[in-house]
Protein backbone atom coordinates (compact mmCIF):
# COMPACT_ATOMS: atom_id res chain seq x y z
CA UNK A 1 0.00 0.00 0.00
CA UNK A 2 1.56 3.67 -0.99
CA UNK A 3 0.15 6.63 1.18
CA UNK A 4 0.11 9.92 -0.54
CA UNK A 5 0.37 12.95 1.40
CA UNK A 6 -2.09 15.97 0.24
CA UNK A 7 -0.51 19.18 0.83
CA UNK A 8 -1.48 22.09 -2.18
CA UNK A 9 -2.40 19.36 -4.42
CA UNK A 10 -6.14 19.09 -3.92
CA UNK A 11 -7.51 17.26 -6.90
CA UNK A 12 -7.12 14.20 -9.11
CA UNK A 13 -6.78 15.92 -12.37
CA UNK A 14 -2.82 16.08 -13.18
CA UNK A 15 -1.13 15.35 -9.94
CA UNK A 16 1.97 13.45 -10.70
CA UNK A 17 2.85 11.68 -6.82
CA UNK A 18 -0.36 10.56 -6.72
CA UNK A 19 -0.67 9.29 -10.72
CA UNK A 20 3.46 7.97 -9.59
CA UNK A 21 1.37 5.99 -6.87
CA UNK A 22 -1.13 4.59 -8.63
CA UNK A 23 1.08 3.24 -11.65
CA UNK A 24 -0.16 -0.13 -10.88
CA UNK A 25 -2.77 -2.04 -8.96
CA UNK A 26 -0.99 -1.48 -5.28
CA UNK A 27 -3.68 0.13 -3.12
CA UNK A 28 -2.83 3.55 -2.41
CA UNK A 29 -4.35 5.83 1.01
CA UNK A 30 -4.89 9.92 0.79
CA UNK A 31 -3.78 11.80 3.90
CA UNK A 32 -4.21 15.31 5.34
CA UNK A 33 -2.39 16.53 8.17
CA UNK A 34 -4.09 19.79 9.57
CA UNK A 35 -1.24 21.36 11.30
CA UNK A 36 -2.22 23.28 14.19
CA UNK A 37 0.65 25.63 13.67
CA UNK A 38 -1.07 26.75 10.59
CA UNK A 39 -4.67 25.91 10.19
CA UNK A 40 -6.72 26.47 13.12
CA UNK A 41 -8.34 29.92 14.14
CA UNK A 42 -6.23 30.07 17.10
CA UNK A 43 -3.27 30.56 15.42
CA UNK A 44 -4.08 33.88 13.61
CA UNK A 45 -2.07 32.09 10.55
CA UNK A 46 -5.06 30.68 8.16
CA UNK A 47 -7.73 33.10 7.63
CA UNK A 48 -11.48 32.23 7.73
CA UNK A 49 -11.61 32.10 4.10
CA UNK A 50 -8.50 30.34 2.99
CA UNK A 51 -9.83 27.65 5.86
CA UNK A 52 -13.25 27.31 4.68
CA UNK A 53 -11.83 27.26 0.76
CA UNK A 54 -9.54 24.30 1.58
CA UNK A 55 -11.99 22.28 3.83
CA UNK A 56 -14.55 22.38 0.70
CA UNK A 57 -12.14 21.60 -1.45
CA UNK A 58 -10.84 18.80 0.64
CA UNK A 59 -14.37 17.28 0.72
CA UNK A 60 -14.68 17.45 -3.02
CA UNK A 61 -11.61 15.39 -2.99
CA UNK A 62 -12.23 12.82 -0.68
CA UNK A 63 -15.44 12.12 -3.12
CA UNK A 64 -13.42 11.98 -6.44
CA UNK A 65 -11.16 9.36 -4.50
CA UNK A 66 -13.37 7.61 -3.53
CA UNK A 67 -15.04 6.72 -6.89
CA UNK A 68 -11.39 5.31 -7.20
CA UNK A 69 -11.26 3.12 -4.13
CA UNK A 70 -8.87 5.86 -2.46
CA UNK A 71 -9.90 6.51 1.00
CA UNK A 72 -8.52 9.95 2.19
CA UNK A 73 -7.34 10.51 5.91
CA UNK A 74 -7.89 13.81 7.95
CA UNK A 75 -5.39 13.96 11.02
CA UNK A 76 -4.78 17.00 12.90
CA UNK A 77 -1.63 16.90 14.43
CA UNK A 78 1.32 18.79 16.43
CA UNK A 79 3.86 16.90 14.25
CA UNK A 80 2.99 15.77 10.40
CA UNK A 81 6.37 13.94 10.52
CA UNK A 82 5.05 11.53 12.97
CA UNK A 83 1.53 11.31 12.37
CA UNK A 84 2.45 10.47 8.58
CA UNK A 85 4.98 7.22 9.78
CA UNK A 86 2.34 6.54 12.93
CA UNK A 87 -0.11 6.11 9.95
CA UNK A 88 2.01 4.66 6.90
CA UNK A 89 3.32 1.88 10.24
CA UNK A 90 -0.58 1.56 10.95
CA UNK A 91 -1.86 0.44 7.15
CA UNK A 92 1.41 -1.32 6.71
CA UNK A 93 2.35 1.29 4.15
CA UNK A 94 5.76 0.12 1.61
CA UNK A 95 6.16 4.03 1.04
CA UNK A 96 4.94 7.29 1.02
CA UNK A 97 4.77 9.82 -2.33
CA UNK A 98 3.66 13.83 -1.89
CA UNK A 99 4.54 16.96 -4.24
CA UNK A 100 7.38 18.97 -3.20
CA UNK A 101 6.42 22.41 -2.06
CA UNK A 102 9.21 25.33 -1.83
CA UNK A 103 8.77 27.19 1.27
CA UNK A 104 11.48 27.27 3.94
CA UNK A 105 9.42 25.24 7.01
CA UNK A 106 8.01 22.64 4.84
CA UNK A 107 11.63 21.75 3.39
CA UNK A 108 12.63 21.40 6.49
CA UNK A 109 9.78 19.27 7.69
CA UNK A 110 10.43 17.20 4.20
CA UNK A 111 13.54 16.39 4.46
CA UNK A 112 12.90 15.38 8.23
CA UNK A 113 10.37 12.81 6.99
CA UNK A 114 13.24 11.77 4.39
CA UNK A 115 15.26 11.25 7.41
CA UNK A 116 13.24 9.51 9.99
CA UNK A 117 11.78 7.23 7.67
CA UNK A 118 14.76 6.10 5.68
CA UNK A 119 16.13 4.85 9.65
CA UNK A 120 13.28 2.56 9.44
CA UNK A 121 13.91 1.53 5.83
CA UNK A 122 10.60 3.48 4.33
CA UNK A 123 11.10 5.00 1.32
CA UNK A 124 9.61 8.34 0.67
CA UNK A 125 9.71 10.20 -2.75
CA UNK A 126 8.48 13.69 -3.88
CA UNK A 127 7.80 15.01 -6.92
CA UNK A 128 7.51 18.30 -8.79
CA UNK A 129 4.42 18.83 -9.52
CA UNK A 130 3.47 22.99 -8.28
CA UNK A 131 5.98 24.61 -10.45
CA UNK A 132 7.11 24.06 -14.34
CA UNK A 133 10.43 25.01 -13.47
CA UNK A 134 11.90 24.24 -9.80
CA UNK A 135 14.96 24.65 -7.87
CA UNK A 136 17.70 24.30 -10.34
CA UNK A 137 16.27 24.04 -13.67
CA UNK A 138 16.24 27.45 -14.64
CA UNK A 139 20.20 29.06 -14.04
CA UNK A 140 22.08 31.46 -15.44
CA UNK A 141 24.78 31.37 -17.89
CA UNK A 142 26.98 31.09 -14.23
CA UNK A 143 25.09 29.00 -13.08
CA UNK A 144 23.61 31.04 -10.16
CA UNK A 145 20.02 31.98 -9.89
CA UNK A 146 18.48 34.96 -11.84
CA UNK A 147 17.60 37.47 -9.23
CA UNK A 148 15.99 39.95 -12.23
CA UNK A 149 12.92 38.67 -13.70
CA UNK A 150 13.37 39.41 -17.32
CA UNK A 151 16.13 37.51 -18.22
CA UNK A 152 14.68 34.37 -16.12
CA UNK A 153 11.57 34.72 -18.09
CA UNK A 154 13.51 34.68 -21.30
CA UNK A 155 15.30 31.11 -19.80
CA UNK A 156 12.21 30.22 -18.71
CA UNK A 157 9.91 30.48 -22.09
CA UNK A 158 13.01 29.23 -24.25
CA UNK A 159 13.48 25.94 -21.99
CA UNK A 160 9.44 25.58 -22.36
CA UNK A 161 10.23 25.46 -26.23
CA UNK A 162 6.25 26.95 -26.24
CA UNK A 163 5.03 23.26 -26.52
CA UNK A 164 2.23 21.88 -24.11
CA UNK A 165 3.71 20.05 -21.44
CA UNK A 166 3.08 16.77 -20.45
CA UNK A 167 0.02 16.28 -17.97
CA UNK A 168 0.21 13.35 -15.80
CA UNK A 169 -1.94 10.29 -16.19
CA UNK A 170 -5.41 10.00 -14.82
CA UNK A 171 -5.40 7.19 -12.03
CA UNK A 172 -7.41 4.22 -12.06
CA UNK A 173 -9.64 2.30 -9.80
CA UNK A 174 -7.64 0.89 -7.11
CA UNK A 175 -8.01 -2.28 -5.77
CA UNK A 176 -10.52 -1.98 -3.02
CA UNK A 177 -8.53 -2.42 0.98
CA UNK A 178 -10.51 -2.47 4.21
CA UNK A 179 -9.71 1.37 4.95
CA UNK A 180 -12.49 3.69 5.16
CA UNK A 181 -12.15 7.38 4.63
CA UNK A 182 -12.57 9.84 7.47
CA UNK A 183 -14.97 12.92 7.80
CA UNK A 184 -13.79 15.98 6.39
CA UNK A 185 -14.40 18.38 9.40
CA UNK A 186 -16.84 22.01 9.19
CA UNK A 187 -14.38 25.33 9.63
CA UNK A 188 -16.64 25.68 13.05
CA UNK A 189 -15.07 22.99 13.99
CA UNK A 190 -11.53 24.75 14.40
CA UNK A 191 -13.16 27.95 15.71
CA UNK A 192 -13.61 29.66 12.36
CA UNK A 193 -16.79 31.49 11.89
CA UNK A 194 -19.03 30.17 8.62
CA UNK A 195 -18.77 32.78 5.65
CA UNK A 196 -19.96 32.39 2.20
CA UNK A 197 -17.04 32.03 0.26
CA UNK A 198 -17.12 34.45 -3.36
CA UNK A 199 -15.38 31.58 -5.30
CA UNK A 200 -16.33 28.40 -5.73
CA UNK A 201 -14.07 25.77 -4.36
CA UNK A 202 -12.53 22.38 -5.32
CA UNK A 203 -11.14 20.77 -8.69
CA UNK A 204 -14.69 20.45 -10.94
CA UNK A 205 -14.72 24.73 -10.40
CA UNK A 206 -11.20 24.94 -11.21
CA UNK A 207 -11.58 23.46 -13.91
CA UNK A 208 -14.71 25.36 -15.41
CA UNK A 209 -13.14 28.84 -14.13
CA UNK A 210 -9.73 27.86 -16.14
CA UNK A 211 -12.24 26.76 -19.45
CA UNK A 212 -14.24 29.59 -18.89
CA UNK A 213 -11.82 32.47 -18.51
CA UNK A 214 -9.51 30.69 -21.69
CA UNK A 215 -12.66 30.77 -23.60
CA UNK A 216 -13.61 34.06 -22.59
CA UNK A 217 -11.12 36.58 -21.18
CA UNK A 218 -8.01 35.95 -22.11
CA UNK A 219 -7.53 37.63 -25.41
CA UNK A 220 -8.55 41.05 -23.36
CA UNK A 221 -6.87 40.01 -20.24
CA UNK A 222 -3.91 42.63 -21.13
CA UNK A 223 -6.46 45.98 -21.46
CA UNK A 224 -8.61 44.39 -18.54
CA UNK A 225 -6.96 42.89 -15.60
CA UNK A 226 -5.89 46.45 -14.05
CA UNK A 227 -9.27 47.20 -13.55
CA UNK A 228 -10.82 46.36 -9.85
CA UNK A 229 -14.58 46.87 -10.85
CA UNK A 230 -14.40 45.12 -14.20
CA UNK A 231 -14.09 41.04 -13.90
CA UNK A 232 -10.96 41.04 -15.82
CA UNK A 233 -8.41 38.50 -14.55
CA UNK A 234 -8.80 35.30 -14.27
CA UNK A 235 -9.28 35.10 -10.62
CA UNK A 236 -7.96 31.22 -10.54
CA UNK A 237 -5.36 31.86 -8.13
CA UNK A 238 -7.47 30.29 -4.71
CA UNK A 239 -7.31 27.04 -7.04
CA UNK A 240 -3.36 27.33 -7.77
CA UNK A 241 -2.68 28.33 -4.08
CA UNK A 242 -4.97 24.91 -3.02
CA UNK A 243 -3.75 22.90 -5.79
CA UNK A 244 -7.04 22.60 -7.14
CA UNK A 245 -5.64 23.09 -10.47
CA UNK A 246 -2.53 21.93 -11.90
CA UNK A 247 -0.04 24.67 -12.84
CA UNK A 248 0.90 22.66 -16.27
CA UNK A 249 -3.40 23.00 -16.92
CA UNK A 250 -2.96 26.26 -16.34
CA UNK A 251 0.19 26.98 -19.11
CA UNK A 252 -1.17 24.80 -22.01
CA UNK A 253 -4.55 26.71 -22.07
CA UNK A 254 -2.23 29.44 -22.24
CA UNK A 255 -0.33 27.73 -25.46
CA UNK A 256 -3.42 26.83 -26.90
CA UNK A 257 -5.22 30.66 -26.28
CA UNK A 258 -2.01 31.58 -28.57
CA UNK A 259 0.63 32.64 -25.73
CA UNK A 260 3.37 31.70 -28.08
CA UNK A 261 1.86 33.04 -31.44
CA UNK A 262 2.01 36.35 -30.55
CA UNK A 263 -1.97 36.95 -28.85
CA UNK A 264 -0.49 39.68 -26.18
CA UNK A 265 -3.52 38.67 -23.65
CA UNK A 266 -2.58 35.03 -23.15
CA UNK A 267 0.84 36.03 -23.16
CA UNK A 268 0.86 38.24 -20.55
CA UNK A 269 -1.25 35.88 -18.33
CA UNK A 270 1.67 33.44 -19.24
CA UNK A 271 4.01 35.64 -17.78
CA UNK A 272 1.97 36.13 -14.63
CA UNK A 273 2.46 32.30 -14.18
CA UNK A 274 6.35 32.78 -14.97
CA UNK A 275 6.11 35.06 -11.95
CA UNK A 276 4.56 32.25 -9.83
CA UNK A 277 7.36 29.54 -10.39
CA UNK A 278 9.91 32.53 -10.40
CA UNK A 279 9.18 33.47 -6.65
CA UNK A 280 9.31 29.82 -6.15
CA UNK A 281 13.01 29.77 -6.89
CA UNK A 282 14.00 33.15 -4.77
CA UNK A 283 12.21 31.49 -1.97
CA UNK A 284 14.14 28.23 -2.57
CA UNK A 285 17.91 30.14 -3.04
CA UNK A 286 17.19 33.03 -0.23
CA UNK A 287 15.36 31.39 2.43
CA UNK A 288 16.19 34.86 4.69
CA UNK A 289 13.65 36.57 2.35
CA UNK A 290 10.73 34.91 3.82
CA UNK A 291 11.47 38.02 6.78
CA UNK A 292 14.66 39.94 5.84
CA UNK A 293 15.02 42.43 2.69
CA UNK A 294 16.37 40.39 0.04
CA UNK A 295 18.69 43.10 -0.91
CA UNK A 296 20.94 43.50 2.02
CA UNK A 297 21.68 47.40 1.76
CA UNK A 298 17.97 47.25 3.46
CA UNK A 299 18.20 44.78 5.78
CA UNK A 300 18.34 47.33 8.87
CA UNK A 301 16.11 50.07 7.49
CA UNK A 302 14.24 51.61 9.88
CA UNK A 303 10.30 51.31 9.73
CA UNK A 304 7.44 53.27 12.36
CA UNK A 305 6.15 51.49 14.94
CA UNK A 306 3.39 53.82 15.15
CA UNK A 307 0.03 51.51 15.98
CA UNK A 308 -2.14 53.84 15.06
CA UNK A 309 -0.91 54.05 11.54
CA UNK A 310 -1.53 50.21 11.83
CA UNK A 311 -4.65 50.43 12.48
CA UNK A 312 -5.91 52.92 10.23
CA UNK A 313 -4.72 50.53 7.18
CA UNK A 314 -6.05 47.36 8.54
CA UNK A 315 -9.32 48.61 8.96
CA UNK A 316 -10.09 50.35 5.96
CA UNK A 317 -9.45 53.96 7.72
CA UNK A 318 -6.77 55.82 5.65
CA UNK A 319 -8.93 58.56 4.59
CA UNK A 320 -7.38 57.29 0.70
CA UNK A 321 -10.39 55.51 -0.93
CA UNK A 322 -9.19 53.29 -2.94
CA UNK A 323 -6.94 51.88 -0.56
CA UNK A 324 -9.24 51.65 1.89
CA UNK A 325 -11.93 49.80 -0.08
CA UNK A 326 -9.67 47.12 -0.99
CA UNK A 327 -8.95 46.77 2.35
CA UNK A 328 -12.24 46.35 3.09
CA UNK A 329 -13.00 43.80 0.27
CA UNK A 330 -10.55 41.46 1.38
CA UNK A 331 -11.56 41.68 4.75
CA UNK A 332 -15.24 40.71 3.70
CA UNK A 333 -14.61 38.04 0.61
CA UNK A 334 -11.01 36.75 1.39
CA UNK A 335 -9.81 38.34 -2.07
CA UNK A 336 -8.12 41.16 -3.45
CA UNK A 337 -7.50 42.37 -6.73
CA UNK A 338 -3.93 42.04 -8.25
CA UNK A 339 -4.04 46.13 -8.72
CA UNK A 340 -5.02 46.78 -5.61
CA UNK A 341 -2.39 44.24 -3.64
CA UNK A 342 0.36 46.68 -5.03
CA UNK A 343 -1.41 49.86 -4.53
CA UNK A 344 -2.46 48.60 -0.45
CA UNK A 345 1.34 47.39 -0.25
CA UNK A 346 3.28 50.49 -1.16
CA UNK A 347 1.11 52.76 0.65
CA UNK A 348 1.64 50.78 3.98
CA UNK A 349 5.40 50.44 3.63
CA UNK A 350 5.68 54.05 1.67
CA UNK A 351 3.31 56.62 2.89
CA UNK A 352 2.82 54.90 6.28
CA UNK A 353 6.26 53.38 6.43
CA UNK A 354 4.79 50.21 8.43
CA UNK A 355 7.35 47.16 7.50
CA UNK A 356 6.34 44.88 4.95
CA UNK A 357 6.39 42.13 7.16
CA UNK A 358 3.57 43.32 8.92
CA UNK A 359 1.34 43.40 5.96
CA UNK A 360 2.69 40.45 4.58
CA UNK A 361 1.53 38.38 7.44
CA UNK A 362 -1.90 40.21 7.33
CA UNK A 363 -2.46 38.77 3.85
CA UNK A 364 -1.51 35.57 5.29
CA UNK A 365 -4.49 35.72 7.05
CA UNK A 366 -7.07 37.32 5.29
CA UNK A 367 -6.29 35.97 1.96
CA UNK A 368 -8.29 32.66 0.13
CA UNK A 369 -5.39 32.32 -2.45
CA UNK A 370 -2.33 32.81 0.23
CA UNK A 371 1.46 31.52 -1.14
CA UNK A 372 4.14 32.39 0.61
CA UNK A 373 6.64 32.61 -2.01
CA UNK A 374 4.37 35.17 -4.21
CA UNK A 375 3.49 37.20 -1.74
CA UNK A 376 6.53 37.54 -0.14
CA UNK A 377 7.78 38.12 -3.40
CA UNK A 378 4.88 41.11 -3.85
CA UNK A 379 5.42 42.65 -0.92
CA UNK A 380 9.16 43.22 -0.91
CA UNK A 381 8.73 44.47 -4.01
CA UNK A 382 6.25 46.70 -3.30
CA UNK A 383 8.61 47.92 -0.68
CA UNK A 384 11.24 48.35 -2.73
CA UNK A 385 13.72 45.83 -0.78
CA UNK A 386 12.95 42.28 -3.00
CA UNK A 387 14.57 40.71 -5.86
CA UNK A 388 13.67 42.62 -8.96
CA UNK A 389 12.00 45.08 -6.74
CA UNK A 390 10.28 48.57 -7.80
CA UNK A 391 12.91 51.69 -7.47
CA UNK A 392 12.67 53.20 -4.05
CA UNK A 393 11.63 56.07 -6.07
CA UNK A 394 8.29 54.62 -7.43
CA UNK A 395 5.96 55.55 -4.98
CA UNK A 396 2.31 54.99 -6.74
CA UNK A 397 -0.18 57.64 -5.88
CA UNK A 398 -3.46 56.27 -4.09
CA UNK A 399 -5.43 59.16 -5.95
CA UNK A 400 -3.85 59.14 -9.60
CA UNK A 401 -3.92 55.32 -8.99
CA UNK A 402 -8.19 55.33 -8.42
CA UNK A 403 -8.51 57.52 -11.03
CA UNK A 404 -6.83 55.83 -13.63
CA UNK A 405 -7.98 52.08 -12.45
CA UNK A 406 -11.28 53.03 -11.05
CA UNK A 407 -12.47 56.51 -13.11
CA UNK A 408 -16.25 56.51 -12.11
CA UNK A 409 -15.54 54.94 -8.87
CA UNK A 410 -17.47 51.67 -9.59
CA UNK A 411 -15.51 50.20 -6.85
CA UNK A 412 -14.59 52.15 -4.32
CA UNK A 413 -18.53 53.17 -3.76
CA UNK A 414 -18.92 49.32 -3.55
CA UNK A 415 -17.26 49.16 -0.40
CA UNK A 416 -17.40 52.68 0.74
CA UNK A 417 -21.36 53.68 1.00
CA UNK A 418 -20.30 56.69 2.25
CA UNK A 419 -18.91 57.80 -1.03
CA UNK A 420 -21.89 56.25 -2.82
CA UNK A 421 -23.24 60.56 -3.10
CA UNK A 422 -19.70 61.81 -4.11
CA UNK A 423 -19.04 63.06 -7.77
CA UNK A 424 -16.98 61.19 -9.59
CA UNK A 425 -13.91 63.99 -9.75
CA UNK A 426 -13.96 64.28 -5.95
CA UNK A 427 -14.55 60.09 -5.75
CA UNK A 428 -10.51 59.72 -5.00
CA UNK A 429 -9.82 62.93 -2.94
CA UNK A 430 -13.47 63.47 -1.36
CA UNK A 431 -11.59 65.53 0.99
CA UNK A 432 -10.86 68.58 -1.59
CA UNK A 433 -14.64 68.62 -2.09
CA UNK A 434 -16.20 72.62 -0.65
CA UNK A 435 -17.99 71.85 2.36
CA UNK A 436 -21.43 72.94 1.07
CA UNK A 437 -20.63 69.67 -1.61
CA UNK A 438 -19.72 67.14 1.43
CA UNK A 439 -23.19 68.64 3.27
CA UNK A 440 -24.97 67.94 -0.43
CA UNK A 441 -23.50 64.52 -0.85
CA UNK A 442 -24.11 63.29 3.17
CA UNK A 443 -19.99 62.60 3.29
CA UNK A 444 -18.80 65.30 5.72
CA UNK A 445 -14.61 64.42 5.86
CA UNK A 446 -14.24 63.58 9.57
CA UNK A 447 -17.31 62.16 10.21
CA UNK A 448 -18.75 60.08 7.42
CA UNK A 449 -15.34 59.30 5.73
CA UNK A 450 -11.91 60.07 7.72
CA UNK A 451 -9.71 62.77 6.56
CA UNK A 452 -6.44 61.44 5.02
CA UNK A 453 -4.15 59.58 7.57
CA UNK A 454 -1.27 61.42 5.86
CA UNK A 455 -0.36 63.47 2.75
CA UNK A 456 0.99 61.31 0.46
CA UNK A 457 3.34 63.85 -1.55
CA UNK A 458 4.77 64.24 2.04
CA UNK A 459 5.31 60.74 2.93
CA UNK A 460 6.86 60.26 -1.00
CA UNK A 461 9.29 62.56 -0.33
CA UNK A 462 10.43 61.26 2.78
CA UNK A 463 10.29 57.58 1.88
CA UNK A 464 12.04 58.27 -1.13
CA UNK A 465 14.99 60.33 1.02
CA UNK A 466 15.03 57.04 3.47
CA UNK A 467 16.11 55.07 0.93
CA UNK A 468 18.10 57.37 -0.97
CA UNK A 469 20.37 57.76 2.02
CA UNK A 470 20.68 53.82 2.31
CA UNK A 471 21.53 53.48 -1.22
CA UNK A 472 24.26 55.58 -1.02
CA UNK A 473 25.68 54.19 1.33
Amino acid sequence: MILHWFRRDLRVDDNVALAAACRNDTPVVGVFCCDRRWFPAQTGQTGVHQATFLLAALSELATNLARLNIPLKFRVTDDPVQTLLALAAELRATSIVFNKEYEPAQLKQDSRLMREAARIGLPVNGFKDGAIFEENEILSSSGKPYTVFSPYRRSWLTRLGMNPLNMARPPRARSVIPTQPDPIPEPTVFGFSAVNLVQAPGERAAIQRLNTFARQSIIEYESQRNFPAVEGTSRLSPHLSAGTVSIRRCVNAALDQGAGQGVHGAGVWLTELIWRDFYRMILFHFPHTENQAFDQKYATLEWSSDPELRDTWIHGRTGYPIVDAAILQVRETGWMHNRLRMIVAMFLTKDLDVHWRFGERQFRFWLMDYDQASNVGGWQWSAGTGTDAAPYFRVLNPILQGQRYDPNGRFVRLYLPALRRVPDRFVHAPWLMPSALQSTTGCLIGRDYPAPVVDHATARRQAIEKFRRRSSR
